[in-house]
């Protein structure tokens, strides 16, 4: 792992080097039980190259320690696709630990202007950008292999999940509007994955997911706020009762400078939690 990063950080330095472009985040969520996930992300772009090292933490009680997934994923931006590659890790605690590694594409049929941030997938970044036309439409795929391991009491148990999605993002007028399935198959299933993020949640938790839906609105109707609304419904292997989370937040976009703040319900019986997000960013 410590070889993967001393790699990531020189190919970071030398695309910041001579970059045309950065854009770098934080974000913090917070819920019950003493939950707290930090994300840490880059964007560093130099022509049709982009790089995007980050870092998430994750802790509560019902984890019991704190967990760090490393990432770095590639990308090259055409005007009308992008294709990128990822891998990355959370190494061991606790006696659990995972590594996964993916590729994704996404092809713009209406791409406008300056459309090389998408809509839709990876590369949306979650922004308004993407284009200055008056309508725009984005769709991809993308799949990811991940293992999940624990070693613990002489065990060696693994969990191979092969995650695979499809996204679309349409600009009408002054709205974005985004959607995306994921789809999970398991081969040698052992153990629950204990970190296993879904898309559209906030926040992680222990759960084999069978399949997930995404529906995401932004209206940018002022000059500096964006306000947003998002939707995730998820089913559950061996029977486990589906999950809705009820995503509201905006962000302000100041060129330079980006806040955002979240509010996201996650409801699967019997109970009904909240998480808060709150994140700043910089680009230029």
């Amino acid at each position: 792992m410590k070889k993967v990063m001393v790699i990531a950080a020189i190919l970071a330095g030398s695309v910041l080097n001579a970059a045309a472009y950065f854009d770098g985040g934080a974000a913090v969520t917070t819920g019950p039980d003493d939950y707290r996930g930090t994300r840490l992300n880059l964007v560093l772009g130099s022509g049709n190259v982009a790089l995007e090292p980050s870092m998430a933490m994750y802790t509560s009680d019902l984890l019991d320690h704190t967990y760090r997934t490393y990432g770095l994923r590639g990308a090259w931006e055409a005007d009308l696709y992008t294709i990128g590659a990822e891998a990355g890790a959370t190494p061991k605690v606790s006696d659990y630990a995972n590594k996964y590694a993916g590729g994704d594409i996404t092809i713009s049929l209406t791409p406008g202007e300056g459309g090389k941030s998408r809509l839709a997938g990876p590369g949306s970044r979650n922004t308004t950008r993407g284009g200055t036309g008056m309508t725009r439409l984005d769709v991809g795929a993308g799949m990811r292999q991940t293992m999940h391991e624990y070693t613990g009491g002489g065990l060696h148990d693994k969990t191979d999940q092969t995650q695979y999605s499809l996204f679309a993002g349409a600009k009408i007028l002054m709205i974005n509007l985004s959607a995306s399935w994921t789809g999970y198959n398991y081969g040698t299933r052992k153990i629950v994955p204990v970190i296993n993020p879904v898309p559209g949640h906030n926040f992680v938790y222990a759960a084999a997911p069978k399949a997930s839906v995404n529906a995401r609105v932004d209206i940018p109707g002022t000059p500096v706020v964006t306000p947003f609304v998002a939707y995730t419904g998820t089913k559950y292997i061996d029977s486990t009762d589906d999950s809705h989370a009820y995503l509201f937040g905006a962000y302000i976009d100041l060129s330079m400078i980006v806040a955002n703040v979240a509010y996201q319900i996650f409801d699967r019986d019997p109970a009904r939690v909240s998480f808060i997000t709150v994140g700043a960013g910089i680009k230029f």
